[in-house]
């Protein structure tokens, strides 16, 4: 691990370095904001702070750049690294218990199995002295063990070092069904690494090459070529890992996806089209639920479309795919593209096109989308699209900016290489020397729990000590819509979740995996999720995705519930796939997540796919350099436009309504892309925010109700984008009465402007008839040498208000106005608000 991230000490947050090695260190490049500087490593409990000052370099402001650096200082609590602070949080509402278990202890095994690839033999015993050799085996015999000694003994495998080829010779490429695969047979068992020793599984196979000279390149490069072996399968063979890093399969523009996307300042992308072909008509079967509905909003009913344009989702339904639903458009996609004339020098030489892939953003740059080239016609520069177009909700008519991959005659830039299949020939260009592991992928699962169903799930499973690495990538795969939300997500990952219980994955690092991170599927109840470490992810980290039967979640109860995701170091994922996240709460109940660091993502750092049960906690976590790569987002996003039943309301009732979900004590740096800290989007509701240190960025309401907002301090809220986003302290967007806006309140804040002396913009405000957040108690501190301005249509003309004049039509009662002060005095509130004990 390189950081672990726990709550209790260091102000909010400790750094732990006990697993340190000479490759334990993070490294910080100023300019691209990734791992690679050798100069800055973390030794001890506060080395954060030189990774702080080196983020300073590259996303601060230069009129702000040194009162930055003492700001995300403090922000990270460095200077209180040795005082422990025992906190308490009450929340306003009442909330339903969370049921978490204590740690568990490895010490309590009943037996243990050893692994060792290097000496063991599987038809040995599985001690110490003579260990089995494949993990496939030890799970074999804990199940023979079971029988013997009794089912409720605890088991566990322990793993000595070494790299664990699990793709050689796998017998299925399911991305729900691991290598490693447990069942209700497996419940009671602790998957280990021996002693802290090194333990890769890897779900690729070694490849033994005899590479020979293939051509010479007009640059200087060198070609080389080499025919795979007969055991490699090459239609799992999608990313080769070399010396434990993703290689870069040939595409044009060059460049390395993962640590060059439209944050560098050489993207990787290409921006020159002349047009986009528009998507062909393909209307689906609509179902509109009547009742029960929502009345007073503006996402009232349940909505679904099947079939036609949503066929390409698994299953085939898309909120978005009705003709006209609520906050959108139908889904559609593009066809094609038709570039400007030399922006692909080589389309003329493309044997085999169709081999090939667009990587491109959808239009609005709210995800990616990934097609297969279907035709080209290299006289018209014209490439049509083939299946593809899924990896996100949402849809548009046009693209954005693009890469070509896959296509051999683009293979002229050291790291790239390229597999023809028909000859089982694989291309690499080297940069100077040669190197020496070569690793195909072949699977995308290493370990699977799935249970029987919801009332026989597998139980009390821990899995640490891991590195789960080179895994083939799904993004091509099936992709399902869950809920309202603008995503669509594949439902498998790394580690894949379904009908569980009592499940820990603790201490384990996923690094170079073509998939999500962790999968937690419909049911799975208690799910722990501690102290690992996520990068270089070409989809999400941890995804929890549930199940309900149309609106009905009420008596289909297929959900993740009670899970907690804490003190995890997420950062460098969605290499291929925009629309992605650390983590993806959708059609879920009850998940806290608490005590992590996220950063250096195309967008959010979490999303709330949807409202359906509600009950989440985000806690104490820490997040930054979210949105890279994408627009109209936030580090924290939420939506809810698709009413469920469930029995959040009242335990055994069915309800459209959901419990209260709680935000607070969070450090959000609201840089790149992202335009509101917290973006409650489409109808979010039941929200209470508190006790957050938001730097560049406002509060968001936007089609949505019944959202508390106190003692929160928003610093700098009008340095965001100047074009589009908040530049307020609050941002209260498009209210109707009697649909949105209601049960809004933003009281005991604390907003500091530097440039702009307007706190609020109020959609549709008139004197007359006042449509805003119950306001009060508030603290405003505006630039020197300004005069507060709010708002507002007074007899029909928009005026602008001095406090007094906005505090007589009685709102924001007991609110003052103070010229900005300095850094340290932020500072200092930022100090006190997250480190005091709240009663």
């Amino acid at each position: 691990m390189l950081i672990i991230v726990v709550y209790g000490t260091c102000g909010t947050l400790t750094f732990s370095t006990s697993d340190f090695t000479s490759e334990n260190v993070v490294k910080i490049n100023p300019r691209y904001g990734r791992v690679n500087n050798p100069n800055v490593a973390l030794k001890d409990d506060c080395a954060l702070r030189a990774f702080t000052i080196e983020m300073a370099g590259y996303i601060a402001p230069s009129f702000w750049k040194n009162k930055w650096i003492s700001l995300s200082e403090s922000a990270f609590q460095m200077n209180e690294c040795n005082e422990t602070m025992y906190r308490t949080y009450r929340f306003s509402n009442t909330r339903p218990p969370f049921k978490i278990k204590e740690e568990r202890k490895t010490d309590a095994c009943y037996r243990s199995v050893f692994v060792d690839d290097e000496t063991g033999d599987d038809l040995s015993k599985g001690t110490f002295d003579k260990p089995l050799k494949t993990i496939q085996a030890a799970v074999s015999l804990t199940r023979i063990l079971r029988i013997l000694h009794g089912s409720d003994n605890t088991m566990c495998i322990v793993i000595r070092a070494g790299t664990y080829y699990l793709g050689t010779n796998a017998t299925s490429s399911n991305s729900q069904l691991g290598a490693i695969a447990l069942t209700n047979d497996d419940s009671n068992l602790i998957i280990q690494n021996y002693q802290n020793e090194r333990v890769i599984l890897s779900g690729g196979t070694l490849l033994q090459l005899q590479w020979s000279v293939h051509a010479r390149t007009v640059t200087g490069g060198t070609i080389m070529k080499a025919q795979i072996p007969s055991y490699v399968k090459p239609d799992q063979f999608n990313e080769l890992y070399i010396d434990g890093k993703r290689a870069i399969v040939a595409k044009y523009p060059n460049g390395d996806p993962s640590t060059q996307g439209l944050y560098a300042a050489n993207p990787g992308f290409c921006f020159e089209w002349q047009k986009w072909w528009g998507p062909s008509s393909n209307k689906s079967v609509e179902i509109h639920v009547q009742e029960p509905n929502r009345n007073g909003t503006v996402f009232t009913n349940y909505q679904l479309g099947i079939g036609g344009g949503a066929s390409v989702f698994d299953p085939p339904t898309n909120f978005w795919s009705t003709a006209s639903p609520p906050g959108g458009d139908n889904y559609v996609t593009t066809r094609g593209i038709t570039v400007n004339r030399g922006t692909l020098p080589n389309i003329n030489n493309w044997t085999k096109p169709t081999n090939g892939w667009i990587h491109t953003f959808q239009g609005e740059y709210w995800g990616s989308w990934i097609f297969e080239i279907a035709s080209v016609n290299s006289t018209e520069y014209t490439i049509m699209f083939g299946r593809g177009g899924f990896q996100e909700a949402r849809g548009l008519s046009w693209g954005g900016a693009f890469y070509v991959s896959n296509i051999f005659e683009e293979l002229d830039s050291p790291n790239e290489w390229f597999l023809d299949k028909d000859t089982r020939t694989l291309y690499f260009m080297p940069n100077e020397t040669m190197p020496k592991i070569f690793v195909a992928s072949q699977i995308p699962c290493l370990i699977s729990l799935h249970g029987n169903n919801i009332n026989s799930p597998i139980q009390n499973v821990q899995i640490q000590g891991m590195i789960l690495s080179e895994t083939t990538n799904t993004y091509m795969r099936e992709y399902m819509v869950p809920g309202g939300g603008d995503w669509a997500v594949h439902r498998g990952g790394t580690i894949y979740l379904m009908n569980t219980k009592d499940i820990t994955i603790t201490h384990n690092l996923f690094t170079q995996l073509g998939s999500n991170g962790i999968a937690v599927i419909d049911y799975n109840d208690i799910t722990s999720i501690i102290m690992n470490e996520f990068v270089w992810l070409a989809d999400s980290a941890i995804i929890l995705v549930g199940s309900t039967n149309g609106i009905d979640g009420f008596s289909m109860a297929s959900q993740p519930v009670n899970t907690l995701i804490q003190s995890n170091l997420i950062h460098e994922t969605g290499i291929y796939v925009k629309q992605s996240s650390p983590i993806l709460i959708a059609v879920s109940r009850s998940v806290s997540v608490i005590g992590n660091l996220m950063f250096n993502i195309p967008r959010a750092a979490i999303n709330i796919n949807d409202g359906f049960y509600g009950n989440h906690t985000l806690s104490w976590n820490v997040m930054f350099n979210t949105v890279r790569e994408t627009s109209d987002h936030g580090p924290i996003n939420t939506w809810d436009r698709q009413p469920f039943l469930s029995d959040a309301k009242q335990s055994g009732i069915p309800s459209l309504w959901q419990h209260y979900s709680y935000i607070h004590h969070n450090t959000i740096f609201n840089n790149y892309n992202a335009l509101w800290p917290i973006d409650h989007d489409d109808g979010s509701c039941f929200y209470e925010d508190s006790y957050n240190f938001h730097v560049y960025g406002g509060k968001k309401n936007f089609l949505g109700h019944s959202k508390t907002d106190h003692h929160q301090i928003y610093v700098y809220s009008d340095m965001n984008r100047g074009d589009f986003g908040s530049n307020v302290c609050l941002g209260f967007y498009a209210p109707q009465r009697g649909y949105s806006g209601w049960n809004e309140v933003w009281i005991e804040n604390t907003c500091i402007l530097y440039k702009i002396p307007m706190p609020y913009i109020i959609g549709n405000c008139d004197t007359t008839d006042l449509l805003v957040p119950y306001l009060a108690n508030n603290k405003i501190y505006i630039p020197n040498g300004t005069e507060v301005i709010f708002t507002c249509n007074v007899n029909g003309t928009s005026t602008k208000l001095n406090l007094k004049q906005w505090q007589s039509y009685g709102v924001d009662i007991s609110t003052t106005v103070y010229s900005t002060p300095d850094v340290q005095i932020i500072i200092e509130w930022g100090r006190e608000m997250l480190q005091m004990t709240i009663v």
